[in-house]
Order: structure tokens, then sequence, then C-alpha cells
């Protein structure tokens, strides 16, 4: 494996963004249809109904979610360099790379998401972010023990971004 540049970082997708945000609401209005009982097949208590009611919920905050990171990601999101990983949706602090235990992949049909492990008691100092508790909370339910670094919103893939997190990794502990 070669050693990694000096700096790596990494800005928000404006195009990755927009088509998550129009996705969202595509999802979000199909849910509407069919939490309204607007096809004839959705009968009033039915499952169809129910899962209709739970798509607008869960799309409609989705889309919230992406539509504000639209207007508020800018400029480097995530930075990695020989001492430290920062992402700014995760947290206001640097990770240190003696502070990370692993990195490793969690995937979920298509979407798979970078998953850093970091020693409990560090992160226990932590800042999280609001949406980065919860995401923890979630990931380590289903398997994915650590922080998620995902690259839906990023201008990177998850290979690259996972194969130089990996190098910065294993060059600095």
């Amino acid at each position: 494996m070669e050693d990694p540049p000096p700096k790596v970082e990494i800005g928000a997708s404006r195009t990755k963004l927009v088509l998550l945000t129009i996705a969202g609401i595509v999802m979000t209005a199909g849910s509407a249809i069919l939490a309204s009982r607007r096809l004839p097949s959705v009968l009033p208590g039915s499952y169809g109904e129910f899962i209709g009611w739970v798509g607008l919920i869960f799309f409609g905050l989705c889309t919230l979610l992406i539509v504000w990171r639209l207007f508020t990601s800018h400029g480097v999101v995530l930075t990695l360099d020989s001492e430290d990983i920062r992402d700014k949706r995760i947290t206001d602090k640097v990770i240190p790379w003696n502070a990370v235990r692993g990195i490793s992949t969690w995937q979920s049909q298509r979407q798979r998401i970078m998953i850093v492990a970091v020693d409990p008691d560090f992160e226990r100092s932590l800042n999280l972010s609001r949406l980065a508790r919860m995401a923890r909370e979630a990931s380590k339910t289903l398997g994915a023990d650590g922080l998620s670094i995902g690259t839906n919103d990023l201008k990177t893939d998850h290979d690259t971004l996972f194969r130089t997190a990996t190098a910065f990794w294993k060059a600095n502990t």
C-alpha cells in the first residue's frame, strides 16, 4: 500500500445533495399518496396506509436533513492528515489516529458506510452532533460499532475514502 498524501480535504458535493433532495421529494410524495389513500387499493386502516405514514415521516425528515445540508455544507467537510481525521458532520473536534481502534465498512444492500471505531474513553470526550449521536446508536444496534462516515453527500466515493483513511491510520499507528 502506498503512502497517503500529506493532507486530504473532501468537500460536500452539491450535485449529490441536489439529486438526494429530488429523490427524497419523490419518496415523500409517494408516501403521502399512500398515507392519504389516493390509490383505490389502499383502504383505511390498511397496512399500505400505515406504510405510507411511516414513509411520509421518515422520508420527509430525511429530505429536510438533506436540504439543510445542501444550504449549510460549504467547503471542506472531511479532512484526513498524518495526525488525525475530522468530519465536521460528526464533531467539531479532530480524532487523532492513535485514538482510532479500527476502520471497517458496514453495508446494507448497496449502501456502504465507513465505520471508524474510536477508543471509548476518547469518544466520550467528543462533542458529537445530534445526528451523529442518533446514527451512532442506530448503527450500533445494526452491528456497526463506531462513528459512521458516509459518502452520499461528499465529492468522493466509499472505496477511495476507505483506502485513504486506512492508509493514514496504518501509517500513523
